[in-house]
């Protein structure tokens, strides 16, 4: 099934108010993309903007979302991820509320436990933000 036909909530162990994430829209071996419509209502909205915060945790629910979406592709169980670290964190500008973001994760390395991605944000092909982040699943160390 196309990643785009799952409920988001299905795909994430985040629960409102906390889903910052409307749809994961693109899933291959190695990355994934998703899109955020940003509401005036988000827990990171302040100042008519989404703030870094909020747009760190995109990338990593696009993260959570793939894994998510891969686990349910193989009748496994969706696990909670956790943010291990954040490296080379770059936000270029904030975007506004009631507009659409975009997000890509690629996966660049499997060690340990962790999962090592790069991430990005984007608007109308704009990088709004990028990182390089260590995620570790629950149950895998």
């Amino acid at each position: 099934m196309d990643p785009s036909e799952y409920n988001i909530i299905d795909l994430v162990p985040q629960r409102p108010p906390m889903v910052m994430i409307d749809q994961l829209t693109y899933a291959d071996e190695k990355s994934a993309r998703g899109r955020l419509n940003i509401k005036e209502s988000n827990l990171f909205s302040d100042n008519g903007k989404l703030q870094e915060a909020g747009l760190v945790e995109f990338i990593a629910q696009t993260a959570a979302a793939y894994t998510g979406y891969l686990s349910i592709s193989n009748n496994q169980e969706v696990k909670k991820g956790f943010i291990g670290s954040i490296k080379n964190l770059v936000i270029h500008s904030l975007p506004d509320i009631n507009t659409k973001i975009q997000s890509e994760v690629v996966i660049d390395t499997e060690l340990l436990g962790f999962t090592i991605i790069t991430g990005r944000v984007f608007q109308n092909d704009k990088v709004l933000a990028e990182c390089e982040m260590r995620i570790l699943l629950e149950g895998s160390r």
